[in-house]
């Protein structure tokens, strides 16, 4: 049988899951990611590059470095970087054995581009081509530039760094080891004489002189060249405005196709692959990447307990915003393998379009708050189904859209028998508002926006145009008017538009407790979410207690995201209790 140019497989290597895309030629790719944060921001990014690359006739893999995204941790004991040399020896082992091609080139960004020219100096016989995406020249420089970026996350975010006592650094609440940084500070590239291997390509970013001088050491025989990396910018700006660098990959692949060629072979052959392969284990756990869904657009990492409680309800982790399915901070990987130890199983997924999933023909190009991710949703149900049987029904968990997403689904889908929503900004949407708008807006209150109207900085940015001052007064303005309307929403009987979503949001919650679905709320202290309860349940939230399904928890000291690992634990808990709350109503009835 031959595999369609194009199809996916999803495996595991020793550290953690890998996606293989495959392509007729018989040049393959492997893609080596950047660290960290930076990783979480690139991943749809590299997804798309990974597809482009397999129309152009390349099969490419991409994979998570030990310690990041769904890989295993790195031991303390460990030689961190010797790790990521031996989980990249075996990436590109295994593509050439799932793909079958003749010649392998890497593509580098950032971490993963020192990654690659370390592999090229090593391997047995020469790469047939390097392209390295800002590349890392100095891990000094490097270090440096992560301490910035996480100081400034930090500042927008409200949750500064907190490295702990064996780490160097916290960026976005992902840390670095002690063991690490000491390593990538003697990193320098600088000196690095051409490696043995075939065309090589280089793909600075504006103004990094450093990055282009070492352009100008490698790329020196016949069919290397240097390409500015434009859009490396809006890449990496945070992972739900993440834009593709297209233009960039554009060039790349131009280059790629006319430096190596790919060739024509008959297609990847499809064989069978044992089962083994398919898993990750740890200690307490048993993972195995899957894509579901329609043609297998939808991924996600199924984690089974290595000892089941029976009873016990599976769970169902979502994406908040864009970020993908590892979570912010990681907090859906530690998550999933925590409730594992208490006997819990559990699927993170990537939504339609966001982190590994492909999107779906004739949806809406931004897929948060769409009402066809509830389809995603059932998908992901209907593999809970087929593992755990869940016939006591799922817990879904989900963070700000994530959480939007959980909601409503209960509602279209009786299988959900337990909702933890956190940091919910909306009940329904509300047709008259703008999807992009609110996601560059919304989670900033409007007193936030007064006093950043008379802050220097922020006017600087305006007047070099890094800011929108006429979206946001457009955004206050609304909220303004939006609040008045929300205040007499209960005495309209429909007659406002904001009347009609409060009525529809009411409906939505009697079904809920009708069916005796459990709500449970979770809002960090001050999160603009709050204001969804004063708007459907009055001030004090007075008809909350119409709902008995329904409980609110508020989270001190920590941000939208939940970047402290303390606030992580708490949710923690919400959901480990009603994924056994069956255990107990089990084995009451017995």
């Amino acid at each position: 049988m031959t595999l369609i140019a194009g199809s996916r497989r999803a495996l595991a290597l020793t550290a953690g899951p890998a996606l293989v895309t495959h392509g007729r030629g018989r040049v393959g790719v492997v893609i080596c990611d950047a660290w960290g944060y930076d990783a979480l921001c690139a991943r749809r990014s590299l997804r798309i590059l990974g597809d482009r690359l397999a129309e152009a006739g390349y099969p490419s893999l991409r994979f998570d470095w030990p310690g990041t995204g769904d890989a295993l941790d790195v031991p303390g004991d460990a030689d961190p970087l010797g790790l990521c040399d031996a989980a990249l020896d075996e990436a590109i082992a295994r593509l050439r054995r799932e793909t079958r091609v003749e010649a392998v080139v890497l593509i580098g960004l950032g971490f993963g581009a020192l990654l690659a020219l370390r592999a090229a100096e090593r391997a047995p016989e020469p790469l047939a081509g390097l392209v390295l995406m800002a590349p890392l020249v100095k891990g000094r420089t490097w270090l440096r530039e992560l301490q910035a970026r996480a100081a400034l996350i930090g500042e927008i975010t409200g949750a500064p760094p907190r490295p702990g006592s064996d780490d160097a650094l916290e960026i976005a609440g992902l840390a670095m080891s002690t063991r690490l940084a000491d390593t990538m500070r003697a990193q320098d590239l600088s000196t690095l004489a051409r490696p043995q291997a075939g065309p090589v390509l280089v793909m600075p970013r504006a103004g990094k002189t450093g990055e282009d001088r070492l352009a100008g050491r490698l790329a020196t025989e016949a069919g290397d060249a240097t390409i500015p990396f434009e859009g490396y910018d809006e890449m990496m700006g945070d992972p739900t405005g993440s834009q593709p660098p297209e233009l960039a990959f554009d060039r790349l692949i131009d280059w790629l196709s006319a430096a190596v060629p790919c060739g024509q072979g008959a297609g990847p052959e499809a064989r069978i692959v044992e089962a083994g392969e398919l898993h990750l284990r740890g200690d307490a756990f048993r993972e195995t990447p899957i894509l579901f869904g329609p043609q297998d657009r939808l991924f996600g990492v199924w984690c089974a307990p290595a000892r089941a409680v029976p009873y016990a309800r599976p769970v169902l982790l979502l994406n908040a915003g864009a970020t993908p399915h590892v979570g912010w901070a990681r907090g859906n990987v530690e998550m999933a393998r925590a409730l594992a130890t208490r006997g819990v199983a559990s699927l993170r997924m990537d939504a339609a379009d966001i982190g590994d999933a492909r999107p779906v023909p004739g949806r809406a190009e931004i897929v948060h708050y769409d009402a066809a991710q509830i389809a995603d949703l059932a998908s992901a149900l209907d593999v809970i189904g087929l593992r755990a049987g869940a016939s006591g029904g799922t817990v879904v968990v989900g963070a700000c859209s994530g959480a939007y997403l959980a909601l409503n689904g209960a509602v279209a889908d009786r299988r959900i028998a337990h909702v933890v929503a956190v940091n919910l900004q909306r009940f329904l949407w509300d047709p008259r508002d703008d999807v992009a708008a609110v996601l560059k807006f919304g989670h900033t209150s409007a007193q936030g926006y007064g006093r950043k109207l008379f802050e220097a900085d922020k006017w600087r940015r305006v007047i070099a145009g890094k800011s929108d001052p006429l979206g946001i007064a457009r955004n206050l303005a609304l909220r303004a008017w939006r609040k008045g309307e929300r205040a007499l929403a209960p005495w309209l009987f429909g007659l406002s538009p904001f009347s009609r979503l409060y009525n529809e949001v009411h409906t939505n919650l009697w079904v809920l407790a009708q069916r005796d679905v459990r709500l449970d709320l979770l809002f960090s202290e001050g999160d603009p979410g709050l204001a969804q309860l004063r708007a459907f349940f009055g001030s004090g939230a007075r008809r909350m207690a119409d709902y008995r399904n329904l409980a609110v928890t508020r989270i001190p000291d920590t941000d939208h995201n939940l970047t402290p690992r303390a606030a992580r634990a708490q949710v923690l808990e919400h959901v480990a209790a009603a994924a056994r709350a069956s255990v107990q109503a089990a084995q009451a009835a017995e």
